[in-house]
């Protein structure tokens, strides 16, 4: 097994976005805010990569209203269109994980 350190550094830099950004009313599965991310994933993951990636960068760059109850997701107007994707692809990783995280 080998070490990339510019993949570490990417995952902190994720990690601290998320943190950031998403923690105040998301947590990994218990819901708060908004829905646990595990439910977001498990939800989504079935889909055609590609296309679920891009919808839930839209849907974290431009929120969303309806999908999971009547509090809507404002738009994250400070993440960037590859930050967004990044998020995206680290959500979709959660429908196979079987650790429960409790950020």
């Amino acid at each position: 097994m080998s070490f990339n350190p510019a993949a570490k550094a990417d995952t902190v830099a994720l990690m601290d976005i998320v943190q950031a950004q998403c923690l105040s009313c998301h947590q990994i599965d218990r819901k708060r805010v908004g829905p646990p991310f595990r439910e977001i994933a498990q939800r989504y993951a079935p889909g055609p990569a590609q296309e679920t990636r891009a919808y839930l960068q839209r849907q974290i760059q431009q929120g969303s209203r309806g999908n999971w109850g009547a509090i809507p997701m404002p738009a994250q107007n400070r993440i960037s269109a590859e930050q967004a994707q990044a998020i995206a692809a680290w959500l979709l990783s959660l429908a196979n994980s079987s650790t429960k995280e409790n950020s």
